[in-house]
């Protein structure tokens, strides 16, 4: 396939470098070898291997010494000359470089490489009909190069301002790593500081607390004294006024009004039986005459005889009769005295127990009192004891002194039913017990009186 040369506006040499490192960025590393007033500069790997020192130079003059490079991108060879391919120095161009492109085949990886080339180097089209006077040529040149020069000023400047970016970055990094070591310092000094005063307060708190601590075991004795005093006044108080809540009051009077009702009806039934009692021995004592009357009486004849024996039978059936029906009252008359006797026991026994109770607790209050002044008795002889001594107060005469504080030994006996205490006292002086289970009969012998209390589980 044949070469194809484009025309190309001057380019400089930092221009080439440039265009050629951002192809091998996009295309891969490729070798390059070039001259520069006819002079081989050597080979150069884009963009991997680093700049030759010769290459260098040339880049850091930033002028227009290349004259010619080749160079194999993406499978393509460009080749590079500049003021034109021609070798005569005469015809060369001063405006317009050649850029020689050779595909070595067809395929679009080829393709890409040449258009991303043909897009670095941005080739001009110049038409072949034009021919201009050397007074035109020569003006040309000079507008070339005077943009040339321009250009070389603007990337000058462009360089200069860059530079002056970095030198103000450079400073405000300085200034900052220096403000920075500056803060820090600051900031240790204050630090220091800071521990210190932390410390002299921390030696002040304590030298606050240990005079707290003085002041407070120089008056230990008196606060305990007024703490005593104003427990013992609560006390005494106590004692003087010492009475039930009326909620307490109150839970109280459905069991008084329940056991006044109970003995109520009682008394109330009781008094119907009497009645009953009463008018059955009217009415025993009327069939008693008449049957009286009746066995006095003499029959004249057989019929009557016969008549008066039926009234005979009858009115001693109604003898019996009546009788049976006393025996019945009496025993229900005895069951409700015994229910009456025992509600009364019962009832009587829980106001004895409510009494004790108050009382119980009355006597607590003063047992507290005395404990509570023994209590400190013994405190003020074990800080005595230190104080004169030095040492602890033996641990047996501490425990001689406090023995019997603030405990309850005054235990009252248990309630107990009054059915209960019945059993216990009628069972319990038996001599033998007998215990009907199903079919079979269970006896004791002696059983001893039943305990009056269940002993409570720990």
């Amino acid at each position: 396939m044949p070469n194809q040369l484009y025309k190309i506006p001057r380019v400089t040499d930092v221009q080439i470098v440039h265009a050629l490192t951002k192809l091998g960025q996009e295309f891969g590393d490729f070798d390059v070898s070039a001259n520069a007033l006819q002079h081989g500069l050597g080979s150069v790997r884009f963009p991997a291997q680093p700049t030759p020192p010769t290459w260098q130079q040339v880049i850091d003059l930033n002028s227009e010494l290349i004259d010619y490079f080749a160079a194999g991108i993406g499978g393509i060879t460009v080749i590079y000359y500049r003021g034109g391919s021609s070798g005569d120095a005469a015809q060369k161009s001063p405006v317009l470089d050649d850029l020689l492109i050779d595909l070595n085949g067809v395929d679009p990886g080829r393709l890409k490489a040449a258009a991303a080339v043909l897009a670095a180097f941005r080739p001009v089209s110049v038409p072949k009909s034009a021919k201009a006077s050397e007074a035109v040529l020569a003006q040309q040149a000079i507008q070339e190069s005077t943009f040339a020069r321009l250009q070389k000023q603007l990337e000058e400047l462009f360089a200069q301002t860059i530079q002056v970016r970095q030198q103000l970055d450079d400073s405000v990094r300085q200034k900052t790593e220096e403000l920075e070591v500056a803060f820090l310092a600051k900031q240790h000094a204050a630090d220091e500081e800071i521990k210190r005063l932390q410390a002299d307060l921390k030696e002040r708190q304590e030298e606050l607390q240990r005079r707290a601590q003085e002041l407070d075991d120089s008056d230990n004795t008196f606060a305990r004294r007024k703490i005593r005093d104003g427990m013992l006044n609560d006390v005494t108080e106590r004692v003087k006024n010492f009475d039930v809540s009326g909620v307490t009051r109150y839970a109280r009077h459905p069991v008084a009004l329940g056991m006044w009702g109970l003995i109520g009806l009682f008394i109330l039934l009781m008094g119907w039986t009497a009645i009953e009692l009463y008018m059955s021995r009217e009415s025993q004592s009327s069939v008693t005459a008449v049957v009286s009357n009746l066995l006095q009486a003499a029959p004249p004849t057989t019929s009557s005889a016969s008549a008066a024996s039926a009234n005979l039978g009858l009115a001693t059936a109604m003898v019996h009769d009546a009788s049976t029906e006393r025996i019945a009252l009496w025993i229900r008359f005895s069951l409700l005295t015994i229910g009456l006797v025992g509600a009364i026991l019962y009832y009587i026994r829980w106001e004895t127990r409510w009494a004790e109770q108050f009382a119980a607790t009355e006597n607590s209050l003063k047992q507290f009192h005395l404990d509570v002044n023994r209590a400190n008795w013994v405190v003020e002889t074990c800080l005595e004891w230190r104080k004169e001594s030095d040492s602890a107060i033996p641990l047996p005469l501490i425990e001689s002194l406090t023995r019997g504080l603030f405990t309850q030994n005054d235990q009252g006996p248990p309630v107990v039913h009054p059915a209960d205490e019945l059993a216990s006292a009628l069972v319990g002086s038996a001599s033998k017990i007998s215990l009907a289970v199903g079919d079979s009969k269970i006896e004791y012998d002696k059983p001893g009186k039943i305990p009056k209390s269940v002993p409570t589980p720990q």
